[in-house]
C-alpha cells in the first residue's frame, strides 16, 4: 500500500487495513472482503492489478474494474459507481453465502454500500472519515465558489451520498465525539442513525517506543532497523547538525493540513530555528508538475516558502519514503532527538498521526479543534493551540523543545495511553459488540424471515433459473390462461423467479399486472428495455441506466426526426421516457419504406441510437445500447445469471432480440408474423398454444430437453 502517495491514500486506508486485519483475528467473523477498485496502471503499484489479494488467512482485498483501468482520483469516480456497484452484486452472487453486513467506508464507498444493502437486505454500516460538508465549508473561506467546488470535487453529489447513507444506515461509526455531534450535525439527516463512537487503534508493534533502540535486549527487526537507518541518512541529507531536535510533520499536500502556516511559524523565528531542525513530509512524489493540480500548489508554495525564509540546512523535504516502513521511524528519529510532532492543519476528524507519534513516544502539537481535543484528553501527550495563531503554535513548539520534564511526561503519557485506550483490540471488541446488538435486535431488513417481503438480492441469490416474458399478447391476452400459468410458475417457486419486459412503462406494467393478479415479478423490463425496476422498488437501476445514456441525444433525435412527415411522435405521457422516444406511423405509410429513412437520417447526424419497430404502426428509438434483450443481458451479467438459465418469451418484433442468443427463447402461437424470421433456430420454440399457455408449453418443453450451457 503507498500510503501518502496522494490524497486517496491518506490516514483512512491505513484505518481500513488495520481494521480489517484485527477483525479477521476474531473467532466470530468467518470472513472479510475488503472491496475496492481494480487499477492497471503505472502510476501506481503492480498489487493495484491483483484481482485479489490475501491479507490474513480470513480476510482478502477484492479488486473490481469500473470506468477502465487507469488511476482515477476519487472526485472523479462518481460516474463510475453504478458500473463498480453491479460489479460488487455479481461478485456477490458468484460467491456462495450472502455477506451478513457491508461497511461504506468514506462518501464513495457510502454510495456503493447503500445500493447493496438495499438489494440484499443486509444491514448498512457508514464511517464518514472526512465529510464534504466540512470540505466545502473550507473551501468556501479560501475564496472558492460551491459551483467551482462541485466541478473540482464533485462537492454536492458527495454531500448527497452522505446525506443517503445517514438515512439508511443501521450503525454511524465515528471517531470521535466531535465528529458525531459537530461534523455529523451539519447534516439534513444526522439524527436517523445510531451512532457508536469507537476511536481507531494503533498498530504496536510497528509504533513502539523510541527508547527501544537504547536497550539492547529488545527484539527488533532487521527490517525496522533499516528502515531507521534509510530514514535517519535521508534526512540528514538536508540538514547542517542532524543532531538538533527535531519538528516533524507528516500528512498529505492538501491545502487543509496548512503546512505552509508551520514553515512560517519556523522561518520567521530564528530562535527557534537556531533550537531545531524542521522536516515536512508532505506525501510521495516523482515530478511535481505531473501532479493533481491542489497538490502541485502545495508543494510548490512549500518550496517558495522554504526559498523565502533561506531554510536550507535546517530544512528537510525528502520526496520519498516507504509509508509502512519508514513513518514509525520518522517519529522515532524525532523522539530520539528530544523533537515534537507538529500538525497545523485547521480540523482533524480524527488525527490517526497523533496517536503513532504518542505511540513512539514522540509528543505533539495540534489544533483544538475535532479529534486531537479527544486524543490529548485521552493521552496527555501534547499542547493544543489555535492554528491560525502563528505565536501560539511557535510557544507550543518551543515549550515542549525547551522544557525537559515536560516532555518526558507527555512522552511517556504518550506510550502508555495509547496502549490502553487507542488498540484496535478495544475498537473491534466495541465493532463485534455492535455487530451483535444489530443482529439480536433485527436491525436491517436481512433478518425478515417473511418470503414476500425478502430483498431482491436475497431472493435471486436463492433461485437457478429465471423466466422473463413480455406482457400484452404474451403473457396477457387469454384471461383464462392466466391462472395455470400462476399456478405453475407458484409449482417451481423455489428455482425459477420471473420477470417481464415490456414496451409500456414501469406504471403501466405493475397496474395491468395487478389487475391480472400477478404479484410475483422480480425484473421489470419497461420502456422497450430503457428502464430496468425490481420488485416493490420505485428507483430504477442505476447502473443500467448510467450504462445506456453513453452518447445518449434526445433532443437531437426529435429534431431530426420532426421533419419526417410520417412520423407523429406519440403524445402520451407514458411513452414518452427519458431514454426512449416513441412514435406511430403515419396512415398510408410502410414500415419496410420508413425505416431506411429513419437510419439515414440519424446517422447524417452522427447519432448514437437503437431503433425498433413493431406491430407495423410504432417506432421506439432508444440509447444504442438499450433493448429488451441487453437488458436482459445486463441483468445475467449484474446478477450473475449464466445466459443458458434464463427463458424469454414475445410475440412481435420488439421481442425478437430478447429471444435469440443462448437464451431459450419461447415464441408465442398467436406471434406477429415479423418472428416468423427466427423459425428453425436451435435456441428457440414456437409454440402451437397463445398466450400464457404457450408460455407453460414453452417452459415444459424446455425443461423436458433439459438445459445444458452450450
Amino acid at each position: 500500500m503507498e500510503f501518502g502517495r496522494d490524497a486517496d491514500t491518506g490516514g483512512q486506508t491505513r484505518y481500513i487495513l488495520e481494521l480489517v486485519r484485527s477483525l479477521s483475528e476474531y473467532a466470530e467473523v468467518d470472513r472479510i472482503d475488503l472491496v475496492t477498485r481494480l487499477i492497471d496502471d503505472k502510476v501506481v503499484h503492480e498489487s493495484y492489478s491483483l484481482a485479489r489479494e490475501p491479507l490474513t488467512e480470513k480476510a482478502s482485498i477484492v479488486r473490481l474494474p469500473c470506468g477502465g483501468r487507469k488511476y482515477i482520483r476519487k472526485e472523479m469516480l462518481w460516474p463510475h459507481l453504478a458500473e463498480f456497484t453491479d460489479r460488487l452484486i455479481h461478485y456477490i452472487r458468484s460467491q456462495n453465502r450472502i455477506p451478513d453486513f457491508v461497511h461504506g467506508h468514506y462518501a464513495d464507498a457510502a454510495y456503493v454500500a447503500n445500493g447493496i444493502s438495499g438489494l440484499f437486505g443486509i444491514p448498512l454500516l457508514f464511517t464518514g472519515h472526512s465529510l464534504g460538508k466540512n470540505k466545502l465549508s473550507f473551501l468556501e473561506s479560501t475564496g472558492m465558489s460551491e459551483e467551482k467546488a462541485h466541478q473540482r470535487y464533485s462537492i454536492r453529489t458527495r454531500i448527497t451520498a452522505e446525506e443517503s447513507a445517514l438515512a439508511q444506515a443501521d450503525l454511524v461509526i465515528a471517531s470521535t465525539n466531535y465528529e458525531k455531534d459537530e461534523l455529523y450535525g451539519f447534516y439534513d439527516n444526522h439524527e436517523l442513525p445510531r451512532y457508536s463512537v469507537i476511536p481507531p487503534g494503533v498498530d504496536l508493534e510497528k509504533f513502539f517506543p523510541y527508547y527501544y533502540y537504547e536497550i539492547q535486549n529488545s527484539e527488533i527487526s532487521e527490517e525496522t532497523k533499516q528502515a531507521h537507518f534509510r530514514t535517519r541518512r535521508e534526512l540528514e541529507r538536508f540538514l547542517f547538525d542532524p543532531q538538533k531536535p527535531l519538528i516533524l510533520t507528516l500528512c498529505r499536500p492538501d491545502a487543509r493540513k496548512n503546512i505552509d502556516t508551520l514553515i512560517d511559524v519556523y522561518g520567521r523565528d530564528k530562535e527557534l530555528q537556531a533550537m531545531a531542525n524542521l522536516a515536512v513530509y508532505a506525501g510521495i512524489r516523482d515530478d511535481i508538475s505531473t501532479m493533481e493540480e491542489s497538490e502541485q500548489q502545495v508543494l510548490t508554495d512549500i518550496l517558495l516558502a522554504m526559498d523565502k525564509y533561506d531554510l536550507y540546512g535546517r530544512m528537510a523535504i525528502p520526496k520519498y519514503h516507504r509509508p509502512d516502513q519508514d513513518v514509525p521511524e520518522m517519529y522515532r528519529i524525532a523522539a530520539l532527538s528530544q523533537g515534537v510532532f507538529v500538525s497545523a492543519s485547521f480540523l482533524e476528524t480524527f488525527g490517526l498521526t497523533f496517536i503513532e507519534a504518542s505511540s513512539c513516544g514522540l509528543p505533539f502539537v495540534a489544533t483544538r479543534k475535532g479529534g486531537p481535543v479527544d486524543i490529548e484528553a485521552n493521552c496527555q501527550s501534547g499542547i493544543l493551540a489555535d492554528v491560525e495563531n502563528v505565536d501560539e503554535i511557535g510557544s507550543a513548539i518551543k515549550k515542549l523543545l525547551t522544557d525537559q520534564k515536560f516532555w518526558s511526561q507527555c512522552s511517556t503519557n504518550g506510550i502508555n495511553n495509547t496502549r490502553s485506550v487507542y488498540t484496535w483490540e478495544h475498537h473491534c471488541d466495541t465493532y463485534i459488540k455492535e455487530l451483535e446488538t444489530l443482529r439480536g435486535t433485527g436491525i436491517g431488513s436481512s433478518f425478515v424471515i417473511e418470503n414476500n417481503n425478502q430483498k431482491i438480492g436475497k431472493v435471486i441469490h436463492k433461485l437457478d433459473e429465471f423466466l422473463i416474458t413480455d406482457i400484452d399478447d404474451t403473457l396477457l391476452g387469454d384471461p383464462a390462461a392466466v391462472k395455470p400459468f400462476l399456478d405453475y410458475m407458484k409449482s417451481q417457486s423455489s428455482s425459477l423467479g420471473f420477470g417481464v419486459a415490456t414496451g409500456r412503462d414501469i406504471d403501466s406494467a405493475r397496474k395491468v399486472l395487478e389487475e391480472n393478479g400477478i404479484d410475483n415479478v422480480l425484473f421489470y423490463i419497461s420502456s422497450v428495455g430503457s428502464e430496468i425496476y425490481y420488485k416493490d422498488d420505485s428507483s430504477p437501476d442505476e447502473g443500467w441506466a448510467s450504462h445506456i445514456e453513453k452518447k445518449w441525444k434526445p433532443e437531437s433525435i426529435r429534431d431530426v426526426l420532426s421533419t419526417l412527415p410520417f412520423l407523429s411522435l406519440q403524445t402520451s405521457s407514458q411513452a414518452q421516457r427519458k431514454c426512449k422516444i416513441s412514435y406511430n406511423l403515419v396512415d398510408n405509410y410502410r414500415m419496410k419504406d420508413v425505416i431506411p429513412v429513419i437510419h439515414k437520417e440519424l446517422t447524417a447526424r452522427k447519432l448514437s441510437y437503437h431503433l425498433i419497430h413493431s406491430h407495423n404502426s410504432m417506432v421506439d428509438v432508444l440509447p444504442y445500447r438499450a433493448s429488451k434483450g441487453k437488458a436482459i443481458r445486463y441483468l445475467s451479467h449484474k446478477w450473475n445469471i449464466p445466459p443458458h438459465k434464463i427463458y424469454t418469451s414475445g410475440n412481435s418484433g420488439n421481442d425478437a432480440d430478447m429471444l435469440t442468443g443462448s437464451i431459450r427463447g419461447i415464441v408465442v402461437g398467436n406471434h406477429e408474423p415479423e418472428l416468423d424470421a427466427l423459425k428453425n433456430r436451435k435456441l428457440i420454440y414456437f409454440s402451437k398454444q397463445e398466450y400464457a399457455a404457450a408460455i407453460v408449453d414453452g417452459l415444459t418443453y424446455w425443461k423436458k430437453k433439459g438445459v445444458t450451457k452450450l
